[in-house]
């Protein structure tokens, strides 16, 4: 079945719901055609969406020569974080130092799962012994997590009551994989992830080429940016204000043009079929240091990889609560 992307962009929406259709019957149990949008053709597995991505040959990577002028406001932020830090790199020379180089790569389709999944945990029940007496000592409304040991335990409570227990377990990224292989499964390469981020666009962000630096992305305003510090300041004493914020900018926590939730919050590490390697954020390093809010913005860049926050030792566990992936489903 020819899936390449210089047919498929130019098949009409019938054409593609037939390619889409006769490919449904090919894939494992469990797989159907949902339906199109837009362009992309939706497929369902386990409660789960995965997009069909067309093969051919694709340019990645953030080019230096490409004109990029920063904001004002950018150019501020990471000034400020030079003289705090002590850097003498321009802005333009930071962003190259953490973006990888130009280069072209050959795809062929595989569909991808639309949004991540978290891994490290396993589940308890809510009425396992420990966790009715963790609920009872804490009494917390929506939940708590608790490090007890170098495991973690975390309870959450949903608006309707229900209860949700978790521990964490010690996985390498390597164990994580195989698993996730006997499924049938796999992770995205991390050029595959990158073409899935930016969809193949020259921006430095999958949205655009600029961010609002006057919070970060965890924030929902800058409101809640300066509340942020002050609680800091205040050595976590300063309650919230009443009615909480209200999010102004949400361009990175929506889907890009394939349909794809990816690159939306820089704590999440996303799990590459390359053992050791990760993409899609820091886990969260730069928001934790302050280190300003252009930094902070940078590890969503399309094309982010810094070795310091991308590499990972592999005979080392996951981190339980930074690690995330998706699973890709090859076609042949």
């Amino acid at each position: 079945m020819n899936l390449a992307l210089e047919r498929w962009k130019f098949l009409s929406n019938a054409e593609r719901e037939t390619t889409a259709r006769q490919l449904a019957l090919r894939l494992p149990n469990g797989f159907s055609f949902l339906a199109l949008n837009g362009q992309n053709a939706i497929f369902t597995f386990e409660f789960s969406t995965f997009v069909l991505i067309q093969g051919g040959s694709f340019s990645l990577g953030f080019d230096a020569e490409r004109p990029w002028s920063p904001t004002p406001d950018e150019t501020e932020s990471w000034e400020e974080t030079a003289r705090e830090y002590g850097f003498s790199e321009s802005i333009h020379e930071r962003v190259c130092a953490v973006t990888l180089r130009p280069r072209t790569m050959e795809l062929a389709p595989f569909l991808v799962e639309t949004d991540i999944r978290e891994f490290g945990w396993e589940a308890i029940s809510a009425e396992d012994p420990e966790i009715v007496s963790l609920r009872k000592k804490y009494n917390f409304e929506r939940g708590f997590q608790l490090c007890r040991g170098g495991v973690t335990i975390r309870v959450r409570q949903d608006a309707d009551g229900l209860v949700a227990a978790e521990r964490s377990v010690s996985r390498t990224h390597a164990e994580v994989l195989a698993d996730l292989q006997q499924t049938g499964f796999r992770f995205p390469t991390p050029d595959e992830w990158e073409y899935l981020c930016g969809c193949g666009e020259p921006t430095l962000f999958r949205w655009g080429d600029h961010a609002p630096v006057d919070r970060y992305p965890t924030d929902l305003n800058t409101a809640e940016a300066e509340y942020r510090r002050r609680w800091a300041l205040s050595a976590g004493r300063l309650a919230p204000p009443e009615g909480g914020f209200v999010r102004d900018w949400d361009l990175h926590i929506k889907p890009n043009s394939f349909g794809i939730l990816i690159a939306s919050n820089p704590y999440q590490y996303e799990l590459m079929s390359e053992i050791g390697i990760t993409r899609g954020g820091d886990g969260g390093c730069t928001i934790c240091g302050g280190m300003g809010f252009f930094v902070g913005w940078l590890a969503l860049a399309t094309a982010y990889f810094e070795e310091q926050f991308c590499k990972h030792d592999p005979t080392k566990p996951i981190p339980a609560g930074y690690t995330f992936g998706r699973r890709v489903l090859d076609l042949r």
